[in-house]
């Protein structure tokens, strides 16, 4: 009974702090989520039991995480921007050290899915996503069920993303295509 009443309070508290954007709230923030994350304003993560992140990890103002039953697991110095959206409701999202996702992005690892003959509300697809390090995904993006982005990665604003994306290399479009290797160079 005792945890339940702690839960209930700290869930008081996290409501109460989650629109005060003054240093103190955020670190309020981080100490009720137990995470090394900045947390910014507005942030909601489902639940905070299957969120992990590195050192350095920051989540922007409005991020929204649905991970109810799955998992979202951050590396070190990787962020999501402003108003980004996951939907991991199940399965798992893994995202490498020094990732930058660009605001309004949204990430689906679960969603619903067209199967010839089905009802389209009634059936559903779970498939991890896999984002590398050194990653740079660009404003107003949508990462589809199953992709994995390999290291060094360019991803262009506004790109649709589904399936593998090889490293050193940019991509951009809708859906999206490989427009340059080797883009260190």
């Amino acid at each position: 009974m005792f945890k339940l009443l702690l839960e209930f309070l700290l869930g008081a508290l996290y409501s109460r702090m989650q629109d005060n954007e003054s240093r103190i709230a955020r670190e309020i923030r981080k100490r009720i989520l137990r995470t090394y994350c900045q947390i910014d304003s507005a942030v909601v993560i489902t639940n905070k039991n299957n969120f992990m992140c590195g050192k350095g990890c920051a989540l922007y103002h409005g991020t929204y995480i649905l991970n109810t039953f799955g998992k979202v697991i951050l590396g070190d110095n990787s962020h999501l921007g402003a108003m980004c959206y996951v939907n991991a409701c199940y399965g798992t999202l893994t995202i490498g050290d020094d990732v930058a996702i660009g605001p309004h992005t949204s990430i689906v690892v679960y969603s619903n899915h067209y199967k010839y003959g089905q009802k389209v509300t009634t059936e559903r697809i779970t498939k991890d996503i896999h984002i590398g390090n050194n990653v740079f995904v660009g404003a107003n993006c949508v990462i589809l069920p199953g992709t994995t982005i390999a290291d060094n990665v360019i991803v262009g604003a506004g790109s649709v993303v589904k399936g593998k994306l090889d490293g050193n290399a940019v991509y951009a479009g809708a859906p999206h295509k490989k427009i340059r290797e080797h883009w260190y160079e």
